[in-house]
């Protein structure tokens, strides 16, 4: 299969999550504004009067802020869930994440050994600045770590998209992925074994091992990387038009002395469809994890290499 470099798939995953921050920055704008909830509708019939030039900037401007929302998603909603629930090439085979934070390991008695106890020493400095920006990414991402922590953690909904599988093809996902690690003699002196799974990251050489060899399913995954990369981007777009939405709410607190229903209905709105964004773009993250995992547990090759 020849891959093209740019298709349709990969201009729709950012032109929609562009074009979809800017027609909720302008709604926000509007609806806050003092008549801005009988205009709202203006926002897009006056797209009907735009000209070729007008329509093509905002497709340039909507697809460049795109790229920069996918670049940001990746570091911040997609570490988020990594740290948070570990790689799904992890859980999916029953290594499950104990902690969102780093938790400190300085051992006792280490005292004895200058050396080791400097090394420790060190390393929890920099547990301590990786747990620091751990925090600074919950503050960021507030709007969806509340709704998550509500429906995700205390409410198990986090079941639908990190649930490992069942014993017997955990153990034979497990199986083949050593015969490939070790039919590639990627140490001269090693052979891997079932505990090394859980700190290699052998799912990278996986899925480039079945893109190679099972070019039938090429199309495929390419196309749960568009989408769990695209609902990526729609999360990140609804957690910063939430913050915006809270920002410009919160000037109108001193001259209203009543519960504003409608601004608190609003950021619960944009807090749950981050959150269902996030839902989605998990389950298809772990959807083109295991279509990779499964793709090698039926490649008929791997027993025959090694």
């Amino acid at each position: 299969m020849k891959q093209n470099p740019f298709s349709l798939y990969d201009f729709l995953g950012y032109l929609i999550p562009g074009s979809t921050v800017i027609y909720l920055f302008l709604i926000i704008e509007n609806w806050t504004s003092v008549n801005g909830k009988n205009s709202i509708e203006g926002i897009f019939s006056s797209v009907s009067k735009y000209d070729f030039q007008e329509i093509f900037f905002f497709i340039i401007i909507s697809y460049s802020l795109g790229h920069l929302i996918s670049f940001i998603s990746s570091i911040t909603v997609e570490k988020y869930g990594n740290w948070k629930y570990g790689y799904p090439s992890k859980t999916i085979i029953g290594y499950t994440k104990e902690s969102y934070w780093i938790k400190k390991s300085l051992p006792e008695g280490s005292k004895e050994t200058k050396l080791l106890y400097e090394v420790e020493k060190n390393n929890n400095k920099d547990r301590k600045l990786s747990n620091v920006g751990r925090g600074l990414l919950l503050i960021l991402l507030i709007p969806l770590v509340l709704i998550e922590f509500l429906f995700g953690t205390l409410l198990n909904f986090k079941n639908f998209y990190s649930k490992g599988l069942d014993v017997a093809l955990t153990d034979i996902i497990k199986e083949n992925v050593l015969l490939l690690l070790n039919s590639k003699k990627l140490s001269n002196s090693k052979v891997f074994i079932e505990s090394d799974l859980k700190d290699i990251d052998f799912n990278r050489i996986v899925h480039h091992y079945v893109f190679e060899n099972s070019r039938k399913h090429q199309f495929r995954l390419v196309n749960y990387v568009a989408l769990y990369g695209f609902l990526r981007n729609l999360v990140l777009a609804f957690v910063l038009s939430s913050w915006y939405y809270l920002i410009i709410s919160l000037k109108t607190i001193n001259t209203a002395y009543y519960i504003n229903w409608s601004m608190i209905g609003l950021n619960l709105l944009l807090m749950g469809l981050s959150f269902v964004s996030f839902m989605a773009y998990m389950k298809f993250y772990r959807r083109y994890t295991l279509e990779g995992l499964m793709l090698l547990v039926v490649d008929k090759t791997i027993e025959e290499q090694h």
